[in-house]
């Protein structure tokens, strides 16, 4: 069976839909399918290292560009698509806002191709509140349509599909979580290699923050709320990538709060020292205003930390019905108090962590989710014979 994901970025520091398909696809083809992926890049950015760790794996890559404007568009695009189409039996379709996905969507009904949408969280309520008149207007315009004439909408949550709800949209949807690569996560890296690399942390208790520094993502929340919890000689670690140079303002919150010796910057963190700071740290906190799915909690999870997220994450349900750390609204105090909760008591923290890590493991396998995949891409094509 041939599969044809088209996607805006693979370069990972666009954060969880990149992230997510250079699981999916690799998943994909060890299970049995025709794997083709198209992206857009933009110049100097990372596509090209994402393209190479995928083709390795026997992911047929194409990349289109360099995109231009808004909406990530080039000349060669719908030749591009046209020609990856050829015999395709499903395209799969990620994210909403620029060319490609539009084009995907409207080639692929023109030549009878059934199709998939995800739309990685972007038609949640504060997303579509993001630059509103604009997503108005390209939803009557381009996107509903292409929305209603999907075989179906693949949501990774269940809070995702029931925010899309009031939009009233025809296609049937299709909750299937996001997964982890478990070779990463069986075997963990011994402890203390990530402090070596940062000896100012030291035996120091580590709150650990792993995600893209942009607004979305409640530092304005967490950096107040690590000050107001006061907890002794903890250090605050924000790994990611700077976005849109957000970085600078977190660096401006950081010296308003007194926390220059408190708070350590790594930039992004790749591969198996991600995953060394993730065991060297005792929690991990992601406060965001929005999050579809929230890849960097399951990791955390599947590295034995407790996890202190936000109600806005759309994985909160599974860390509240299963005891995996704490969920908390968007305010400073609650974040404070869930900190200093868990902080100051470690037997909790090593009893939550390790629910976390089985629950993780357990859940999250790339190769279970591309199997369920295989046998829905199957139905899919049946159903339209």
């Amino acid at each position: 069976m041939k599969i044809i994901h088209t996607i805006s970025s693979i370069d990972p520091q666009g954060g969880g839909p990149s992230v997510a398909i250079a699981g999916l696809a690799p998943a994909q083809v060890k299970a049995g399918l025709q794997v083709t992926v198209l992206t857009m890049f933009r110049e100097n950015d990372g596509s090209a290292a994402a393209a190479a760790a995928m083709s390795s794996q026997g992911v047929n890559i194409r990349l289109i560009g360099p995109a231009q404007g808004p909406l990530a568009n080039h000349s060669t695009l719908d030749a591009e698509l046209s020609s990856a189409m050829t015999n395709a039996d499903i395209v799969h379709i990620h994210a909403l806002w620029e060319q490609i996905q539009h084009r995907s969507a409207r080639l692929a009904a023109a030549k009878n191709i059934p199709y998939i949408i995800r739309p990685c969280g972007m038609l949640d309520p504060w997303s579509l509140n993001q630059s509103k008149l604009k997503k108005r207007i390209y939803m009557a315009l381009r996107l509903r349509k292409n929305l209603n004439r999907a075989i179906a909408l693949h949501f990774t949550t269940d809070m995702e599909r029931d925010l899309t709800r009031p939009l009233k949209l025809k296609s049937p949807a299709i909750v299937e979580p996001n997964g982890i690569d478990l070779a990463e996560f069986q075997m963990l890296p011994a402890p203390g290699q990530f402090r070596a690399r940062y000896p100012q942390i030291g035996n120091r208790p580590v709150v650990m923050f792993l995600s893209r520094i942009h607004a979305k993502k409640g530092l304005d929340v967490l950096i107040p709320a690590f000050a107001e919890a006061k907890l002794a000689n903890a250090v605050l670690v924000i790994v990611g990538p700077d976005d849109g140079g957000y970085l600078a303002t977190v660096e401006g919150m950081v010296e308003q709060h007194g926390l220059q010796d408190r708070v350590i910057f790594t930039g992004m963190l790749r591969g198996n020292e991600r995953i060394a700071a993730l065991v060297d740290a005792d929690l991990f906190c992601l406060p965001s205003y929005q999050e579809n799915f929230g890849i960097a909690v399951v990791e955390a999870m599947a590295a034995g930390k407790p996890v202190v997220i936000s109600d806005q994450v759309n994985l909160h349900a599974v860390v509240t019905a299963n005891a995996l750390g704490s969920v908390v609204p968007t305010q400073t105090h609650a974040v404070a108090g869930a900190l200093q909760t868990w902080m100051s008591d470690g037997e909790a923290r090593r009893q939550a962590g390790q629910r976390a890590r089985d629950f993780a493991l357990r859940t999250y396998d790339w190769r279970n989710i591309a199997t369920r995949w295989t046998e829905r891409y199957a139905q899919m094509t049946q159903s339209r014979q």
